[in-house]
């Protein structure tokens, strides 16, 4: 079993976790298909130390967190053991099945990580499953060496990939599970396509 972990620090003046869809905030459409998945036990959300109320009205278990960047707010957010399944809080239309799909995949072989890869090169590191405990180690390492970029933390796992594109071949619905919202233009997207 794993945890479901959504990262929803507001870290820039534009990041919105609270957008409604259809009348409710997407954090909370999020939680919800978060805990469909079958080895998910718990959601917990990590929010801004200070929002914990407002976001309490939306999903079911909140930690605060004083991070100023994404290593920082992680190191203190995290687990101390276990597995999670660690996701930001403007992805509202994760597939399940495709959680369910890469659970079993990290349980049978046992990485520091499994991260989604598209064939251009991007990395889903918020989309991603991770040993609590491995992904803590990469993220005290990278902070000793002064690695601020979270994009190279996969210099500091051992990390398995997932072949996106490959996926995508036999369900076009999985691109829905990584698109963020991250504004009005976005939503407008969402909305079109009735996947919500």
């Amino acid at each position: 079993m794993m945890l479901g972990l959504i990262f929803a620090v507001k870290l820039k003046p534009t990041d919105n976790y609270l957008i409604p869809i259809n009348d409710e905030p997407m954090i909370r459409i999020l939680e919800s298909r978060l805990r469909q998945a079958k080895r998910i036990e718990d959601v917990i959300t990590l929010v801004k130390k200070g929002q914990e109320k407002k976001y309490s009205l939306h999903v079911e278990k909140v930690k605060p967190v004083k991070g100023r960047t994404i290593i920082d707010v992680l190191l203190e957010g995290l687990p101390s053991g276990g597995d999670i399944f660690l996701i930001k809080g403007n992805m509202p239309l994760v597939m399940p099945f495709f959680v369910n799909y890469m659970s079993t995949i990290f349980i049978e072989e046992s990485p520091d990580a499994l991260i989604p890869k598209w064939k251009d090169g991007r990395i889903e590191l918020f989309h991603a499953i991770y040993n609590a405990r491995a992904l803590r180690n990469a993220l005290e390492g990278m902070k000793a060496e002064g690695e601020k970029n979270i994009g190279n933390l996969p210099r500091y796992l051992d990390a398995e990939y997932l072949c996106v594109d490959e996926l995508l071949g036999r369900n076009e619905k999985l691109m829905w599970s990584f698109f963020a919202i991250r504004g009005s233009e976005d939503l407008r997207i969402v909305l079109k396509s009735g996947i919500i």
